[in-house]
Order: C-alpha cells, then sequence, then structure tokens
C-alpha cells in the first residue's frame, strides 16, 4: 500500500512538470513565448532526471505485479486441477448413473465415462466435448429431449420416469447458472429405477388390496360382532360381562328382559343401577373383586325374584375373564326350573327304583333258593338209601346190647349179698364187654355217617348270605361231593384230584351250589356208565376248578344259550333252566370266570377260575 502511495505522488508530480513542458514547448513553438535551446534542453534533463526513481518505482511494482499475477495463476491452476478432480470423480463415482452436461446449444460440455459408454452401445455415437446431442439422437428421442432441455434452460429442476425395454429409468434435469444467476447450461442424471418403480407398483397394488382387506376384514368384524350378538341374544342361559367397576360390558337379551329393558340400556350401568335390592348388589360387587383378585370361581344355585314378580330357580357361574391386560367377570345364568322338578320327580322315581330294586333280589334270593331247594329235591331221592343204611345198622346192633346188657345185669344180681339163690350161667366179661364195645363202634360208626350226611345237607341248604369270609374251595368241594355220592352208585367212576389250595375271600354257600349245579349236570349227561373227574389247583394268581364228564356233549347251537336264564334241553319237570344262569352269576360276582368247552358225543368240561386276591 505504501509502495502504491509513492507511485502515485511520484506520478502525479512528473505529469504536473510534463503537462508544463509541453504547454512550454507548443507554447514557444507558435510563439507564444520564447525558450532557448539550452533552457529547452536543461529542462528536458530535468525531466528525465526526475523520471529515473519514477521509472525505477514502477518497474519495480510492475515486477512485483508479474511475479504475484504468476504465483496467482499457479495457485489457481492447480485449485482448478483439484477441482476438476473432484468434479470428476464426482460424475465417475456413481457408476449406475449416466451423468452429462450441455451449453444453451445443447453441446457437450462435459460428461462421464457409463455416458459415453451407453451412447456408443445404445446410438453408436461418439460422445465429444462441443458436439450436438441432438445428432446424436434418433428423431423422435430428439424431439423429446429438446422439450425437457428447454425447461431445464428456462430455469426449472425435474425429474422424467419412463419405460425403455421393459425397464425404467429417470431422468433428473437441472440448470446451470453464471455468477450472474444467468442459465448458461444444464446438466443431466440416468439412473435405473426399475427396482423402485416396480416395488412402487407392487406397493401400490398392495395398498390397494390392503384396503380392500380392510374394507373386508371391517365388514366381517362388523358381521362376526352382529353374529356373536345374535348367538348369545338367542341363548336362554343370562350371560353378562362387567369390568372391575362392576359396569356392564356386555348382556344378552335374555339377561335384559329380566330387567325389563334393552341391552343397549343396561350397557355401561353398574350393578347399583340395575338391581333393585341394593344389599345384593353389592354383594355381587364384592364377589366380583374377589372373583378377579384370586381368581375365583363361584358357581351357586339360588331363587330369584324379577321385576314382574315372577320368580326362577337359576344356578349362576362367575369366573374371571382376562383379555389381553383387561380383566373382567363372566358371569352365566342357567334357568333349572324344569331341573328342579325334575329333580324332584328322579328322587321319587329313585325311591320308587330302590323299593323295586329290593322286591327284585328278594324276588332273585326266593328264585336261588327255590333252585337251591330243586337241587335238593333231586338229591333227595337218593338220601333215604344213603340215611337208611347206616340206620338199619344201629338198628342192629341194638337187640344185641340189650341182651348183653340183661346178661350182665343178670349176672351182677346174682353176685349180690342176700339175693335169692338161683342158677345163674357162667359168662365171660371180658368177651361180653368186648362185644359190647363192638357193637358200640358200629351203632358209633352209622350215628357218624348220618350225621356227616345231614351236616352237609344242612350247610347246603341254608338261608343264602352275603357275607364274604376266607374259605378253602376245596373244603366246598368235598361237602359237594359227599352228597351226590349216592347218585354215582356203580354205573359212574368219580375220579378227585384236589390239591392244596389258598383259603380266599368268598361266599362257601354260593360256591357249593354252583359246585352242585355242576355235578348234577355231570351225572344227568351220563346215561349208562361214565367217568366224571373233578380237579383243584392253582395256576398263576388264580384258582382253577375243572369239571369234566364222559356225558353226551352239548350241541353247538345250544352252546351259546347255556347260561341263559329258563333255557334248558331237559323234559318238562326235570329242571328249571336256572341252575347255570345262577351259577354264571355267582361266579361273575365273585370276580371269576366260567367257561365250557363240549363236543356232541364226546363230553363236556367246565373251567371255573377265581381271583386268590
Amino acid at each position: 500500500m505504501k509502495i502504491t502511495r509513492v507511485v502515485w505522488l511520484m506520478g502525479g508530480k512528473l505529469t504536473i512538470l510534463l503537462v508544463f513542458f509541453l504547454i512550454w514547448a507548443i507554447g514557444s513553438e507558435h510563439g507564444w513565448f520564447k525558450m532557448t535551446d539550452d533552457a529547452f534542453k536543461t529542462v528536458l534533463i530535468a525531466l528525465i532526471i526526475l523520471s529515473i526513481p519514477f521509472t525505477i518505482i514502477v518497474a519495480r511494482y510492475l515486477s512485483n505485479i508479474l511475479l504475484k499475477s504468476d504465483l496467482d495463476n499457479r495457485e489457481a491452476e492447480e485449485k482448478l486441477g483439484d477441482y476438476s478432480a473432484r468434479l470428476n470423480s464426482f460424475i465417475e463415482y456413481p457408476g449406475h448413473v449416466s451423468i452429462y452436461s450441455l451449453d444453451r446449444n445443447f453441446c457437450y460440455t462435459g460428461f462421464n465415462s457409463l455416458h459415453q459408454r451407453e451412447m456408443k452401445e445404445v446410438f453408436n455415437s461418439e460422445v465429444e466435448i462441443g458436439k450436438s446431442i441432438l445428432n446424436m439422437l434418433p428423431q423422435d428421442w430428439a424431439e423429446r429431449a429438446i422439450n425437457n432441455y428447454e425447461k431445464a434452460l428456462e430455469g426449472e429442476n425435474f425429474q422424467v420416469t419412463s419405460l425403455w425395454r421393459n425397464k425404467y429409468f429417470s431422468q433428473v434435469f437441472n440448470p446451470v447458472k453464471d455468477e450472474n444467476e444467468k442459465v448458461i447450461g444444464l446438466t443431466s442424471s440416468i439412473f435405473d429405477v426399475t427396482e423402485r418403480v416396480r416395488a412402487e407398483q407392487e406397493l401400490e397394488n398392495y395398498k390397494d388390496q390392503l384396503e380392500e382387506l380392510v374394507k373386508d376384514r371391517t365388514k366381517q368384524l362388523k358381521r362376526q360382532t352382529v353374529f356373536f350378538q345374535e348367538i348369545i341374544d338367542n341363548l336362554p342361559n343370562l350371560i353378562f360381562v362387567r369390568d372391575k367397576k362392576g359396569r356392564y360390558i356386555l348382556v344378552n337379551k335374555a339377561m335384559a328382559d329380566t330387567f325389563g329393558k334393552s341391552t343397549g340400556e343396561i350397557v355401561g350401568k353398574s350393578v347399583l343401577e340395575t338391581h333393585y335390592d341394593k344389599k345384593e348388589a353389592l354383594r355381587f360387587e364384592e364377589e366380583d373383586r374377589e372373583v378377579i383378585k384370586y381368581d375365583e370361581i363361584v358357581e351357586q344355585e339360588s331363587f330369584h325374584k324379577f321385576n314382574e314378580g315372577k320368580g326362577k330357580w337359576l344356578f349362576m357361574s362367575k369366573r374371571k375373564m382376562k383379555v389381553f391386560d383387561d380383566e373382567y367377570v363372566l358371569g352365566v345364568h342357567f334357568d333349572i326350573n324344569s331341573l328342579k322338578e325334575t329333580e324332584l320327580k328322579l328322587l321319587e322315581a329313585n325311591q320308587e327304583l330302590k323299593n323295586t330294586l329290593n322286591r327284585l333280589q328278594s324276588a332273585q334270593m326266593r328264585l336261588v333258593e327255590s333252585e337251591k331247594m330243586a337241587s335238593l329235591g333231586q338229591l333227595t331221592a337218593g338220601l333215604a338209601h344213603e340215611i337208611n343204611n347206616p340206620i338199619n345198622y344201629v338198628a342192629g346192633n341194638v337187640s344185641p346190647i340189650r341182651r348183653d346188657l340183661r346178661e350182665l345185669k343178670e349176672y351182677l344180681d346174682s353176685l349180690k349179698e342176700g339175693s335169692e339163690t338161683k342158677e345163674v350161667p357162667e359168662i365171660d366179661i371180658n368177651m361180653l364187654f368186648d362185644e359190647l364195645n363192638s357193637l358200640l363202634d358200629g351203632v358209633d360208626e352209622g350215628a357218624s355217617r348220618v350225621k356227616t350226611l345231614m351236616s352237609d345237607l344242612n350247610s347246603f341248604s341254608l338261608p343264602e348270605t352275603s357275607r364274604m369270609q376266607l374259605c378253602d374251595i376245596n373244603d366246598s368241594l368235598k361237602t359237594t361231593i359227599n352228597l351226590i355220592k349216592h347218585h354215582l352208585k356203580d354205573r359212574i367212576d368219580l375220579k378227585v384230584n384236589l390239591t392244596d389250595l389258598p383259603a380266599i375271600n368268598c361266599n362257601a354257600q354260593q360256591l357249593s351250589q354252583v359246585f352242585l349245579n355242576m355235578l348234577n349236570n355231570a351225572v344227568q349227561a351220563i346215561k349208562g356208565t361214565g367217568t366224571i373227574e373233578v380237579s383243584s389247583k392253582v395256576k398263576s394268581d388264580r384258582i382253577v376248578i375243572t369239571f369234566k364228564d364222559s356225558g353226551g356233549g352239548i350241541s353247538k347251537d345250544n352252546l351259546n344259550k347255556i347260561f341263559d336264564p329258563f333255557f334248558t334241553t331237559k323234559d318238562v319237570g326235570e329242571g328249571t333252566g336256572l341252575g347255570l344262569a345262577i351259577s354264571y352269576r355267582i361266579i361273575e360276582e365273585h370276580k371269576g370266570e366260567i367257561k365250557v368247552k363240549s363236543e356232541e358225543g364226546k363230553g363236556t368240561k367246565f373251567t371255573i377260575s377265581l381271583p386268590i386276591s
């Protein structure tokens, strides 16, 4: 700044001198005033001397200016190169974007390699700076391009998307302005937006579909809501949902009818507002709180009176219902008026059934006893002979015993002192007592046989009881076999094979009746001579008893009917058809099984199994 002031100061003074010198020279030439040659030279020399420092300063100043200008140019060139590199990097960096710039005559002022390559591949055109792009495009393309270029040159920024070769491309146009905001050209960027456009199209389609779906779902939801309300309204049960504050969230028509109101008039109101009995309403509110707090289920039946004065028996069930984070009380009242009436009828019918059952059980007992007596009746025909033999044996020994006792008495009387002397034959006392013992043994044996027979008969003929006790099955078998032996006579060979058995819990009288039925049937099945085999054994956790005979067997047609009540193949008067049916029932009550195998003409085998435990 100092040098500039000095230069201006010196230059100003020198300029004044030069102007003065020129005026002087012109004036001397025209005779305005006179100047000698020496004077002129002197002035000229003075001006030259005065101009030397100015010349030196100016030269130095100009030198500095040139040096600075050179440095500025270099710096500008470096910056320009940097800006150019950055610009080139910017336009080359997006490898998928075609970028180019034009002047106002649509001639290239710049482009990236992608644009150059695409113009070569698509239009077979070589892109060069200063070359018009319109000359490289087909006519229809050029016409569309001119419209877009002119809009950009008018200062408008815009974007155009178009379809080409099944792909969508978006082209951006931007005006280029100078420092005075004057549009001097334009830039354009072209990039593939196929995926985005198709995604937008799909999104639009999906949006339309979604809107339709929402409409359909909304309609369905509305229909479902109405449908659900119609369902609960058509149910005869009283249904309600209350929130934590005791307000009705939902009621069905049956529930609303009990209040004499519509569902809309009930929903939103509390229990205290809808119930006439406030004490009862407070109790319901307390119940609701406990149901929600402790997740309890309240079930009870009660008699309710409604506003029209009618009363009903209702069974109420209340429980907690959770929907998302909200908790409610769901209540259902069931009308049990008819159930109450049915209950009374059932109680009456139940009592009648009990009476009938008692009568049936009594009839069953009589029937079983009748069958038992029928079996005993079959036995009694041969029992007379069985009893007569030992009785006759006893009766035959009575006379000899009396005779021996009379002889003994006479002998003893003769030995008394003072008795009249008369002749008494000598007797052998030892022989007499031996004979008496023998005769008494015979009497004892006959009496014992009768006693045993009557005991077995008595055990079998006692009234049946339902008492279960531990018994040995073999004892019942032996008792029954003793009763049936007299029927066998000499025509039937009875083989008995009884092994040691554990005692089981059973009704010995009932099992004896079963065994007697088995043996009676076996005896009756053998028309001539034959064999009956009776055995008992333990198999696994069961006792197995078998009755096998060599009789006529059972036909296939009758084999499945033999356990049916009143089924018999015997002649009228020979059987009731209840023996096997009763036997089957008795074994079943003992948790056992009874099976039969038979072949006509080859005999029959009954197998009875009873659980040990």
